[in-house]
C-alpha cells in the first residue's frame, strides 16, 4: 500500500462527483494515504473513481482552506473544519458527515486534559480529518494503515479513530483513580501537598468531563441509524464506543464524588485540629486569668494594699495566684473540660 507525501500531485473531485481536477499537495497535508487492498497507487491522481483514501490536514499550515476547497469541499464545511473553538459535535452537511471530537493531548510538555481537537469529514469514498496540534490517536491508525494491517474502508478508519481516542481517555481516567485510591490512603500526610493534589484532580476531572459528554453524545446520535454511511454492523460498532464514553463519563462523575469526600475529610480534619488549638488556649488563658487579675490588683499605684509592708507579702501573693489556678485547673477536670 503506498501514499503521498508532502509535493506530490493528486486528483480527488472525483469524490464528490465534481469531475476530475488535479492539484498539488502543499504543507497543510500532513499525510495522504489509499486504503483498499493491494492499492499499488503513487499518485492520486490515478485513483479510480471511488477509490477509498484518507487526507490528513494541519489545519494552522498556510494554504489548507485552499486545499480543502480545492477537493470540492464547500465553504461551510471548510469553516467549521477549520474553526479555532469547537466542541464535540456531529452535523450532516452537503450529502456529507462532519463529526467533530477531542482526544487526550499526549504531546511533550502540554497539560493532557487540554484536549486536542479533531475535526471529521467523510463523504463517499473519502475521510478527511484534520486538526491543530499532532494528535497519538491519528499516528497509531495510520500506523496500522501503513503496515497493511489497518481498516479498508473511510467507515473503518472512522470506527478506528473512535476506538484509539477512547483506549486513551480510559487509560488517563485509570491514572485519575489510582490517584484519588492514593488521596484516600494518604489522608494523614502533608495537608498542603494533599490539597494541592485534591485541586488538581478536581481541576482535571472538570476539563475532561467538559468534552467527554458531548462527544458521548455526538457518537449516540451517529449510531442512531439517522445516516446512510454505516451499516448495521458498523453502527454497533460506534455505539460501542459511544457506551464507552459513557462509562467514562460516569467513571468521573464517581472520581468527582470520592475527591470530594476526601476533600470534606481534610476539610473536617483542619478543622477538627483548629477547634483543638483554639480549645487549648481557652484552657490556658482561663488557668491564668486570676493571675492576671492579681497582678493587676497589685499592680495598681495606690495606698493600702495588703501585705506592702511585709516581708512575706510577695510569696502570700504568688502561692494565691498557684492556688487559684490549682483549684481552676481541678474544676476544669471535674467539669471535663480538660
Amino acid at each position: 500500500m503506498l501514499g503521498l507525501n508532502k509535493g506530490e500531485c493528486y486528483g480527488l473531485s472525483n469524490y464528490f462527483k465534481i469531475g476530475f481536477r488535479r492539484s498539488c499537495m502543499s504543507e497543510s497535508v500532513v499525510f495522504a494515504r489509499t486504503l483498499s487492498e493491494g492499492s499499488k497507487h503513487t499518485h492520486f491522481k490515478d485513483l479510480p473513481v471511488a477509490e477509498p483514501a484518507w487526507i490528513h490536514f494541519d489545519a494552522l499550515q498556510i494554504g489548507v482552506e485552499a486545499d480543502l476547497l480545492g477537493l470540492g469541499v464547500t465553504a461551510p464545511v471548510v469553516e467549521r473544519l477549520l474553526a479555532s473553538e469547537t466542541r464535540p459535535r456531529l452535523s450532516q452537511m452537503d450529502d456529507g458527515l462532519l463529526l467533530i471530537l477531542r482526544g487526550i493531548n499526549l504531546n511533550l510538555d502540554q497539560d493532557p486534559v487540554d484536549m486536542i481537537s479533531l475535526r471529521i469529514w467523510v463523504q463517499g469514498q473519502l475521510i478527511i480529518t484534520v486538526r491543530r496540534q499532532p494528535l497519538a490517536s491519528i499516528q497509531e491508525v495510520r500506523r496500522q494503515v501503513e503496515a497493511g494491517d489497518g481498516p479498508k474502508t473511510v467507515q473503518g478508519i472512522l470506527i478506528h479513530i473512535l476506538a484509539a481516542l477512547a483506549d486513551r481517555v480510559s487509560r488517563y481516567i485509570d491514572g485519575l483513580t489510582e490517584r484519588v485510591d492514593a488521596l484516600e490512603d494518604a489522608l494523614e500526610t502533608s495537608v498542603d501537598l494533599f490539597a494541592l493534589e485534591i485541586s488538581d484532580l478536581r481541576r482535571q476531572i472538570a476539563s475532561l468531563r467538559r468534552f467527554i459528554a458531548p462527544q458521548r453524545d455526538a457518537l449516540f446520535e451517529l449510531s442512531s441509524g439517522k445516516t446512510q454511511l454505516l451499516s448495521g454492523t458498523e453502527t454497533d460498532l460506534v455505539r460501542d464506543q459511544a457506551d464507552r464514553f459513557t462509562r467514562y463519563v460516569e467513571d468521573l462523575e464517581l472520581i468527582r464524588e470520592r475527591a470530594s469526600f476526601v476533600q470534606e475529610a481534610l476539610n473536617h480534619r483542619l478543622q477538627d485540629a483548629q477547634n483543638k488549638r483554639g480549645y487549648l488556649l481557652s484552657l490556658v488563658a482561663g488557668l491564668f486569668l486570676p493571675a492576671t487579675l492579681i497582678t493587676g490588683i497589685f499592680g495598681m499605684n495606690v495606698g493600702g494594699l495588703p501585705g506592702v509592708d511585709s516581708p512575706a507579702g510577695f510569696f502570700w501573693v504568688v502561692g494565691s495566684m498557684f492556688g487559684l489556678s490549682l483549684s481552676i485547673l481541678l474544676w476544669f477536670q471535674m467539669r471535663r473540660w480538660w
